[in-house]
This record gives structure tokens, sequence and C-alpha cells, in this order.
């Protein structure tokens, strides 16, 4: 499912505009994006839940060059799911 489909089948379970769906859902979203940003973690009950965590710097080899490369620290998202998901992807 992409964002199109999500945006089709929530206007026609809630009774809304597509537009409406739309708007609703990209504020969601960027919500979330801001929240991690920040650092902190975004929780939904019974989903699951975002979070960052730092990488430190390590060394690479790219072997198309033959060289090693210091590659900078970052922040990675990672997802949990809720033991509530997990049990019902498992059905």
């Amino acid at each position: 499912m992409n964002k199109q489909e999500l945006i089709r089948e929530l206007s026609h379970t809630m009774d809304l505009p597509q537009k409406t769906v739309r708007t609703t859902l990209d504020a969601f979203f960027e919500e979330i994006v801001e929240v991690l940003e920040g650092g902190e973690n975004y929780t939904q009950t019974g989903f699951g839940t975002f979070r960052t965590e730092v990488c430190d710097e390590r060394i690479s080899y790219n072997p198309a060059i033959k060289k090693k490369m210091l590659l900078p620290k970052k922040r990675k998202i990672k997802f949990r799911p809720s033991a509530k998901l997990k049990e019902r992807i498992n059905e």
C-alpha cells in the first residue's frame, strides 16, 4: 500500500474528502518527524515505538577505489513493534 491508497481507504472509511485526509496525514507525519528530530521517541500504544539511535563514526573500506574511508557519526531511525502488533500479525 502506498500513500495515495492509504488516503483513499481512510477517506472511504471515515467518509471524509481525500483532501482533508491528505492534509491530516501530512500533518501527522510531520509531527512524528519533528519529535524524532528533537531526539525524543514516538510511541503509539498498540502499534509500536519509533526512536533514533546515534551510530558512532567508523572506518569503512571501499573496494572500488581500494581505500579506507571515515564515515561520520549519524542518527538512525529504529522501530520496535508492540506486543499487540506482533500478536496480530502472527495470528
